[in-house]
């Protein structure tokens, strides 16, 4: 089986049928039986099996490999479907040495971008998913993936992950068919993966001028306050989230530098959504 996300075609193998239906919903028109005569080519290689013959039967367990190692613990079956999705992540930021990434989020509109990098719980994710609901594109929920000699950002075609309170405030927001089911208790907390787009949609996207680096803080029942940064801080930011930048070394250090002086950069702190909007929309102007 093939999930081809447009920048990676990922070849899934072994114990999987179970989550057909749900990587079918995240993915429309991306989900490849594959056969002699497909046409895709796979970027990387994730087999699923359980850690024993035993395993099969009592309290089973399942390990990814992926592309011949096993970067995540053991997970029972119903755990799966998020390690499915880290492990496309880890699978990106391992490997991929030809495209600078950095751990953020990213929203599109009007063909100008704006990166959410942060910590875990700052709220990009969140944000992001909302934007993607009301006018913006979702280029990437977990990393920039920047083309090096312009210094633009690709999208790719993967679903938004929601954490905990995250999914409560989103799914009111999302159709039936957009949101997979809750998957309870894994190391970070409660998860949900929501899809933002068609295929359709996707196919359409273009690399995207990078207008904005934005450092979010969602709290509820804070104020909206906002204040640029020095662009000196952003680029340090910049390069204490980013994936490869020590290997590609001097091609990262042009392409970042391109985008810090060609973007404001400011922190922001909030707690209703519609503010966040109203404020970014003003950066893409």
């Amino acid at each position: 089986m093939l999930i081809d996300c447009g920048l990676y075609t990922y070849r899934f193998s072994g114990v999987i049928g179970a989550l057909k239906p749900e990587l079918s919903l995240l993915y429309p028109n991306s989900f490849i039986e594959e056969s002699t005569n497909h046409k895709h080519i796979p970027t990387f290689d994730i087999h699923i099996e359980y850690t024993s013959a035993l395993r099969r039967f009592i309290r089973r367990q399942l390990v990814l490999n992926v592309e011949g190692q096993q970067p995540f613990h053991p997970i029972p079956p119903h755990k799966l479907l998020p390690s499915i999705e880290w492990s496309m992540n880890w699978c990106a930021a391992s490997y991929d040495h030809t495209r600078l990434l950095i751990h953020c989020s990213v929203v599109v509109k009007n063909g100008k971008a704006i990166l959410f990098p942060a910590k875990s719980g700052s709220g990009k994710s969140t944000t992001a998913t909302f934007l993607s609901l009301n006018g913006w594109s979702l280029y990437s929920d977990e990393m920039a993936i920047i083309d090096l000699e312009s210094a633009k950002v690709l999208p790719v075609f993967r679903p938004s992950s929601l954490k905990n309170q995250s999914i409560d405030i989103i799914k009111p927001l999302v159709k039936e068919q957009q949101m997979s089911h809750v998957t309870k208790g894994t190391h970070k907390g409660d998860i949900a993966h929501v899809r933002t787009q068609t295929r359709i949609e996707y196919d359409q996207l273009m690399p995207a001028e990078i207008v904005g680096i934005v450092f979010l803080d969602f709290g509820l029942g804070q104020s909206l306050r906002t204040y640029e940064i020095e662009k000196s801080v952003a680029f340090a930011k910049l390069i204490a989230n980013a994936f490869n930048y020590s290997v590609l070394g001097e091609s990262a250090f042009k392409a970042l530098a391109k985008i810090v002086n060609e973007s404001i950069a400011i922190e922001s702190s909030y707690s209703n959504m519609n503010d966040i909007a109203l404020l970014l929309e003003e950066l893409i102007v």
